[in-house]
């Protein structure tokens, strides 16, 4: 049999392009095998199976904990690579639904379908502003105190053993002849163990911060309030979605077709009055770069160009397929001619003409438009260095390519 030397492949894959005219150092299909830089091609590595884990799915590393998670069931587990194994973390994730995650400091985030929770470097799991208060109130009846004659506001907020506190209730008012005032009916929630006062002064309307004190489901406020002003009132804790990423200090969770943002540096509550924005059609894509947040649907993508509560929507290119997981990549895994700015993370997400880099400043680049044409499902990536090669690698439930350009003839 003789052997024959294949032409270095420097163009990579062509999809569109007809078979009798595919441009010189283009591949047609690559099963198998890893395209370098100079064209040539090596066998790519094969795997072993390392834990036995039915439906897993969400695979995901956090480089700040060195913790591996992976989802399956209603379930979270942390992996533990050295000894093969797998150690539940979280029960009540839905059934099949991807999760996302995020790192926010030395934390982890992840969401799935209602569920948003923290992960700490201990392994601690706990939900982001603790319970949602908004539309809950205590319910007030009078009793003995020093509290002067006249009406007063009262409503509370939760306070966790790490010091988180919740939003604040809404607000229940009582008329009293003076005495005190017995605030019952309180909520409890997951890692609560005080529970936040707040009054009004008599005939008043604006809140003070009363007392803290251990939790009871009733407590009885009988002298005036002397603290400062409530601060928390009209925030709700921060929901969950199906994609969750962080940006100057604030969380952002996808729902449908609108992204919500935390407050500044308070990541798990949002403004039940304002900071979100809901675009025309369902969300598959949210990255945050340092000029903005890409954020794709199957249509479009937009970039929402802003810091603090003020944004500009810009129309910025073809539509992003449904990505779950982290979709950052460091400038040096592209070239300099293709990532200029080499000081910031890029953006990157599967379009339907393949690969899409969302640059710093909010522009996007195409490399593989004209040799890709993809549609395809939700799909989670990874970039990784293996053997001085740096790979981008898409995981995506289906995909067909070539849809809509040349089609090849068989034989």
């Amino acid at each position: 049999m003789k052997t024959l030397t294949l032409p270095p492949l420097t163009r990579g894959l062509d999809v569109t392009s007809p078979e009798g005219s595919l441009p010189e150092g283009s591949a047609r299909r690559a099963t198998n095998v890893q395209l370098l830089n100079d064209g040539g091609f090596q066998q790519r590595p094969g795997y072993g199976l390392l834990v036995d884990l039915a439906n897993a799915h969400s695979l995901w590393e956090a480089p700040a904990q060195t913790r591996v998670l992976v989802a399956a069931g209603d379930t979270l587990y942390d992996v533990d690579l050295a000894n093969a194994a797998v150690g539940a973390l979280f029960t009540g994730l839905p059934p099949g639904v991807p999760v996302s995650y995020d790192e926010v400091g030395p934390d982890i985030f992840f969401t799935a379908g209602e569920v948003l929770r923290r992960v700490d470097p201990a392994g601690n799991v706990t939900r982001p502003g603790v319970c949602d208060l908004l539309g809950s109130a205590p319910a007030l009846t009078s009793t003995v105190g020093t509290l002067a004659p006249g009406r007063y506001g009262c409503a509370y907020s939760l306070v966790t053993t790490t010091g988180e506190e919740s939003p604040i209730s809404s607000t229940t008012y009582l008329e009293i002849d003076g005495g005190g005032i017995l605030a019952s009916d309180l909520q409890l929630a997951a890692d609560v163990d005080r529970v936040r006062l707040y009054l009004t002064d008599p005939n008043g309307e604006d809140l003070r911060l009363h007392s803290t004190v251990a939790y009871a489901s009733s407590v009885s406020l009988t002298t005036p309030a002397g603290g400062k002003l409530a601060e928390r009132m009209g925030l709700r804790a921060m929901p969950g979605g199906s994609i969750v990423r962080h940006r100057n200090g604030r969380l952002a969770v996808v729902r449908g077709k609108a992204l919500i943002l935390s407050q500044p540096y308070d990541v798990g509550v949002s403004d039940a009055r304002g900071g979100w924005w809901t675009l025309d059609r369902t969300i598959t894509m949210c990255e945050p770069v340092r000029d903005g947040f890409f954020v794709g649907m199957r249509e479009r993508t937009v970039f929402l160009r802003g810091t603090g509560s003020s944004y500009e929507q810009i129309n910025v290119g073809r539509g992003a397929l449904a990505q779950s997981v982290r979709g950052r990549a460091k400038a040096d895994f592209f070239s300099p001619e293709l990532v200029p700015d080499r000081r910031a993370e890029v953006a990157v997400w599967l379009s339907d003409v393949g690969l899409a880099i969302g640059m710093p400043d909010g522009s996007v680049a195409y490399p593989q438009a004209g040799q890709m044409s993809i549609t395809g499902g939700n799909c989670s990536p990874l970039f990784a260095e293996q053997g001085g090669i740096k790979q981008g690698v898409f995981c995506v439930e289906s995909m067909v390519t070539g849809t809509g350009g040349a089609t090849d003839l068989t034989l």
